[in-house]
């Protein structure tokens, strides 16, 4: 009973300590992004915060210590975000993610001493981890067309109200689910992400109506618009 009480106080310890990321995570998010924009040229004028933040990301070591799913999850979640911008930031000024070559799939960052693409953290490491539908209105990919990026950072307690919280504001943005003359449009997220909205027989449209009010009538038929690709900054 001693082992096991000094073990929770000791991973209680380290989660509390190592939140210094998630803060300081938190105060780049709010300094930098404003309504889903990030502000790409001033952090381009201003490096330091961001840099010392993709350090953090490269060095984290896990190894010796034992943390909760909640505090690997959002560690995640927030190093894909800033890595995002590091690609942004280093190349700007550029029209879109698209108009670099292996954005997604080429250039490789440091997550805790792995060499790894954006979409290897994402769906190779965080989701294959973390199979929440949620992740896919928190995680943004430097374009228009996806879910705003918050203001601030994910963090290990409180994270799973987070995820419904932003997933809830997401899905009744009137621009992200257009609803108009009995039509409804969707983001293409649910065309390319569409098995992880209907795991245990749900539908796209039972996962939205969740989230969405008001809901979605069942007669409604579901289409998409095309996705933005252009850049999301200020």
């Amino acid at each position: 009973m001693r082992y096991f009480l000094i073990l929770t106080i000791c991973m209680s310890f380290f989660e509390a300590s190592a939140q210094t990321f998630f803060d300081r995570a938190d105060a780049f998010f709010s300094q930098y992004v404003d309504e889903g924009n990030v502000n790409y040229a001033l952090i381009r004028k201003e490096p330091r915060t961001l840099n010392a933040l993709v350090k953090e990301i490269a060095e984290l070591d896990l190894s010796n210590k034992r943390v909760t799913a909640d505090y690997l999850k959002s560690f995640y979640i927030n190093a894909y975000n800033i890595l995002v911008i590091k690609q942004v930031v280093d190349r700007y000024p550029i029209a879109g993610p698209l108009k670099v070559e292996g954005f997604f799939n080429g250039i490789k960052h440091t997550v805790m001493g792995q060499e790894m693409t954006l979409d290897e953290l994402e769906k190779g490491t965080l989701y294959k981890q973390f199979p929440d539908p949620r992740l896919h209105f928190v995680l943004v990919c430097a374009a228009k067309g996806c879910p705003p990026l918050a203001s601030y950072s994910y963090k290990p307690t409180g994270l799973d109200r987070q995820l419904t919280t932003r997933t809830r504001e997401v899905l009744n943005l009137d621009w992200f689910i257009r609803v108009n003359n009995g039509k409804v449009q969707v983001s293409q997220i649910f065309e390319w992400y569409k098995v992880d909205f209907e795991k245990d027989g749900e539908s796209v449209k039972t996962f939205i109506n969740q989230y969405r009010k008001p809901a979605i009538e069942e007669n409604m038929k579901l289409g998409s618009y095309e996705y933005d690709w252009a850049l999301n900054e200020q």
